[in-house]
């Protein structure tokens, strides 16, 4: 058993077994030694380097290997680090901690820009997420951040900023689980959590823009009035409408993807979304969710979408 103190904060390590190494590259077991441990009630992986320390960038592209395989934080653990070093480490989003003196850890990221952040009026874009994909996915109830970070396309700082978020707005609660994790409970099922939630969630479209001609290859998630029609009785638009993020659909604008952008008419509708679409295939289709959907359109005044929308969610099938 091997002892680390972090921030004051003693931990034990223990050896990981030889038969817990599988996937590791002959250089990893060369390079390392390998520990498991727990801090703040979350599993993580302890690297120590054998002789001196490597560069950030061969830490990082380590650690992603690892983490893939083995499902967990990787933190490793160095002796005599500078603070230019250290710096770079976190460049590269490297986790570390240098004897007893200085941690870099998800878990302490996170509480970090908690503390400076106020309690939000709205769902951010990852908690809006983290909920949706709970209501229309798969059931979050009881899982713990680092299960969700596995599931979802957002880092574990993400998934914990996000969680905070909806726990700040009463749309769930932390508890510990018989394991003395850290797991999440929904204060409510279905329908009745997506009322609770309505004054906090928000559209998750940031932009729409208009084009000729979008000179993109690919199959993009269809939006907006076409979206709707796919899910109820409304008719098509004759417009193609499609949802990118807004980085990608800067992008395109730069590089003239977009014939005759403008933002008020044109053959093709072009959404940024705040978030990525939790995306539903059919017939080769893509297809924005129903309720990124709903939120996307809640504000037309047309009656016909009011209409259709009232069905889209009385005809939800709830997933939690």
């Amino acid at each position: 058993m091997k002892e680390l103190t972090i921030l004051n904060k003693r931990i034990g390590l223990q050896p990981r077994h030889q038969a817990k190494l599988k996937g590791i590259t002959i250089d990893d077991k060369l390079s390392y030694k390998f520990y498991d441990g727990t801090y703040q009630t979350v599993p993580l992986l302890f690297v120590e380097p054998i002789g001196t320390n490597g560069t950030p960038r061969k830490y990082a592209i380590s650690a992603a290997r690892l983490t893939d395989i083995f499902g967990l934080p990787v933190i490793y653990i160095l002796e005599n680090v500078p603070a230019y070093e250290r710096q770079r480490l976190i460049d590269y989003g490297v986790y570390f901690v240098v004897s007893s003196k200085f941690a870099y850890l998800p878990m302490l990221v996170a509480n970090e820009r908690i503390r400076k952040s106020a309690v939000p009026k709205q769902l951010s874009p990852v908690a809006q997420y983290i909920l949706l994909y709970h209501l229309q996915i798969e059931s979050l109830e009881g899982m713990a951040a680092l299960e969700m970070a596995n599931k979802l396309p957002y880092s574990y700082e993400s998934v914990t900023l996000g969680l905070t978020c909806l726990t700040d707005l009463k749309l769930c609660e932390k508890m510990s689980d018989s394991t003395n994790r850290n797991i999440i409970h929904f204060v409510a099922k279905g329908y009745e959590l997506w009322q609770k939630a309505q004054e906090v969630l928000s559209s998750p479209v940031k932009r729409r823009i208009y084009c000729d001609e979008l000179q993109i290859d690919g199959n993009l998630a269809i939006c907006n009035i076409n979206a709707l029609a796919h899910y109820t009785w409304l008719n098509p638009d004759t417009e193609q409408m499609v949802m990118t993020s807004q980085q990608q659909l800067k992008e395109w604008v730069q590089k003239g993807k977009l014939v005759n952008a403008n933002p008020y008419d044109g053959a093709v509708m072009v959404e940024a979304w705040k978030y990525p679409a939790l995306v539903m295939q059919e017939n080769g289709k893509q297809y924005v969710d129903k309720l990124s959907l709903y939120l996307s359109l809640q504000d037309n005044k047309d009656p016909r979408v009011e209409g259709e929308l009232e069905r889209l969610i009385n005809e939800m099938i709830w997933k939690d």
